[in-house]
């Protein structure tokens, strides 16, 4: 407790000097010229940047999932987080690109007589690190859980899964099994994945294929097709492999010089159950073809709780008001950040909170959101969604021919 107590004092004391030191920046960001406003955006990308370095693993999670929202926040603060966290790595004495290190581990280039592979390596100490950050966010969590505004809410629930889940990216076993779900992808659509190589999976280091390419991604980049293909991918693997990838951030996809999708990194996942992935499943495609009810169906029956014949009937009528406002909305008119914000709040009014394992989709599509926006901000979110939600409805309910 003592620990927890001096970890949480740790965090706030830096975060109020990065807030000091950044304010003025901050205060520069409307008021002066277009090229001041972003030298001002970049210095706090550096300071935000520095502060997350400086706390942890955890935190340096956080800043690589906030850099892809150039759709919320300044686009020179994003792009400088993006640089320091997600795309950062180390040079080798040989002059090119031997390591990338991630916020969990780091990946050298090595040479093998079958081929160059690449060894992923946990950070030392790195469970130690998380552990403590991860029980200040569960501190937060039960301390939160009895405000008034928040009584009822499952806070400390989501923060436990949350929890579970993050502290399963510092297992590399799991990751190679992970990796090795994600490879069927490979036969759909052009997206590679790194094959493990070797035998037994060990918890420590993990030994795959190594994929060249990512300081040539930005140039090998389609454009719009990219953002539709990275898209797409997220889908089926909500909607068939029933695998949550919750961090594809810059650092952990690139484009080939054929046009394929490298996705390189299969930690921060999350397994859907079949019972919740069909009613997620069944909630998106209720959004594709604008029909609340079918949505509020499937939401109301991953409820935590029996909701009450009254309070459903005011579920619906509001679910339908929100599902009829967003259908049909492209990418850049879309936003899934207040979508998810108007949900939780109609599920508050008439608690009817969904169960944890509901949210790592949300997760996963919030990851990929923005990066969505930028690349191609005439996209239809719940189109591109339809035909792959079909395919996963028709291959899991298949019966078997004899």
């Amino acid at each position: 407790m003592r620990g927890t107590a001096l970890r949480t004092g740790t965090i706030a004391a830096r975060s109020l000097w990065t807030g000091v030191r950044a304010l003025p920046h901050l205060a520069r960001l409307r008021s002066a010229s277009p090229g001041r406003a972003e030298h001002s955006a970049e210095r706090v990308g550096v300071l935000v940047s520095e502060l997350c370095a400086g706390l942890g693993p955890a935190f340096v999670k956080l800043g690589q999932l906030v850099s892809t929202r150039e759709d919320l926040l300044p686009r020179g603060m994003c792009r400088t987080m993006r640089d320091r966290l997600a795309l950062g790595y180390g040079l080798g004495s040989g002059g090119g690109p031997r390591r990338r290190a991630g916020s969990i581990a780091s990946v050298e280039r090595r040479s093998t007589p079958s081929g160059e592979v690449a060894v992923k390596t946990c950070h030392p100490r790195v469970r130690e690190r998380l552990e403590a950050d991860l029980a200040v966010v569960e501190a937060a969590a039960r301390t939160v859980a009895r405000l008034p505004f928040c009584r009822g809410v499952p806070v400390v629930a989501l923060a436990e899964d949350f929890c579970a889940v993050v502290r399963r990216q510092t297992d590399l076993a799991a990751e190679r099994a992970a990796l090795e779900r994600f490879a069927s992808l490979e036969d759909r659509h052009p997206v590679v994945f790194p094959r493990p190589v070797g035998g037994s999976p060990d918890r420590d280091t993990l030994v795959m294929e190594w994929i060249p390419g990512q300081e040539d991604g930005d140039r090998h980049h389609p454009g719009p097709r990219g953002g539709r293909l990275l898209l797409t991918l997220v889908f089926e693997m909500l909607f068939t492999t029933g695998e949550v990838h919750c961090d594809l951030h810059p650092g952990n996809w690139w484009f080939l010089a054929d046009g394929r999708l490298a996705v390189v990194d299969g930690g921060f996942t999350y397994a859907l159950d079949r019972e919740t992935q069909d009613h997620f499943t069944e909630f998106f495609l209720g959004m594709a073809a604008g029909n609340a009810e079918v949505c509020a169906d499937h939401a109301l029956a991953v409820s935590m709780n029996p909701v009450p014949p009254e309070a459903e009937k005011e579920f619906r009528r509001e679910l339908e008001r929100l599902i009829t406002e967003v259908h049909g909305m492209t990418a850049g008119a879309f936003s899934l950040t207040g979508f998810i914000a108007d949900f939780f709040m109609i599920q508050r009014r008439h608690n009817a909170y969904s169960r944890t394992s509901f949210v790592f989709p949300l997760v996963a599509l919030l990851a990929v959101e923005g990066q969505v926006k930028r690349m191609c901000p005439d996209l239809n979110f719940q189109a591109v969604a339809h035909p792959v939600i079909l395919r996963g409805l028709l291959a899991r309910n298949r019966k078997p021919t004899w």
